[in-house]
């Protein structure tokens, strides 16, 4: 089963009157996804990355091996910029195979407009095109705003996982969360 082209795409304008677009990523959004994970990390620890990382080169990669392994890579651009992605990664090996990993990061001005759940649900109704049963992500427990989308959108706590991820600041803990989706019609 696979999701329709129509379903993964959605356009709108954002709550400031900006001209938005949720599409499948290309490999040219490579250097653009890679300025935008730069400019999150250099919020703070919001996410597990830092300045820098990845270069255009290793952010073109995965976005080519995430779709190879049966995987999701969305984009989203305000007036023509990258400002958005989310990704589901299907786990490896049949064992692992029903559940997909979502990372996702919105640019900090478009944060509060709506567009960060519109990435995570389109993200939901793929996974459940597709056939996955369960959806799970990690997330930093201090990221409140982050954890309340989550929960609003059914994603349960599932653990913490100490000293999970090495961050500037020392060792960080994450935050388990998934969500069934053989329970969602």
């Amino acid at each position: 089963m696979t999701a329709t082209p129509s379903a993964l795409r959605r356009e709108g304008t954002t709550p400031s009157g900006h001209a938005y677009v949720i599409r499948p990523s290309r490999d040219d959004d490579a250097p653009g996804l890679a300025a935008l994970i730069d400019a999150v990390a250099r919020e703070g620890e919001l996410i597990a990355a830092v300045p820098g990382e990845p270069g255009t080169l290793e952010q073109s990669s995965r976005l080519v091996s995430i779709v190879l392994e049966g995987g999701l890579t969305l984009t989203l651009e305000v007036d023509g910029v990258p400002a958005g992605h989310v990704l589901v990664q299907r786990r490896a090996g049949s064992h692992y195979a029903h559940v997909g990993e979502v990372a996702i990061l919105v640019s900090n001005p478009q944060r509060g407009g709506g567009l960060g759940r519109s990435l995570m649900e389109m993200a939901i109704a793929w996974g459940h095109a597709v056939g996955l049963a369960k959806l799970s992500l990690r997330v930093f427990p201090d990221n409140q705003r982050a954890i309340a989308l989550y929960r609003s959108l059914g994603f349960r706590d599932e653990g913490l996982v100490r000293g999970e991820v090495r961050m500037p600041s020392g060792d960080k803990d994450m935050l388990l969360m998934g969500l069934s989706l053989s329970d969602r019609a």
